[in-house]
């Protein structure tokens, strides 16, 4: 299944600043592990903001709620989750449609 989860650092931890930047680098040392493992099909950070974008390809939502959940930013993030379709199926999905007259 795949999701495109798109999450933004809202405040701060309440942590000393070196703190902050372990965590932080912990948090995307995982991502990028998520990708080598291939749960994570591409990912990037917004440019000029606190968050980025991830596209995983897990089993199920449950799946990856418990490895999105494990990041240690995950208590500062607020997160949207959307559920994605292949194009392939998009387009399977068009090609079976009927004609619209």
């Amino acid at each position: 299944m795949l999701f495109l989860v798109t999450s933004e650092l809202k405040q701060l931890p309440p942590f000393p600043p070196q703190q902050i930047k372990e965590i932080m680098v912990e948090g995307w040392e995982k991502v990028i592990d998520y990708q080598k493992q291939g749960k994570i099909l591409a990912q990037g950070m917004f440019a000029g903001r606190k968050g980025g974008c991830v596209i995983w390809d897990v089993e199920s939502v449950e799946e990856l709620h418990t490895l999105i959940s494990q990041s240690p930013v995950f208590p500062f993030l607020e997160t949207k989750i959307t559920p994605l379709i292949s194009i392939e199926s998009a387009l399977e999905s068009v090609k079976l449609a009927q004609k619209v007259e």
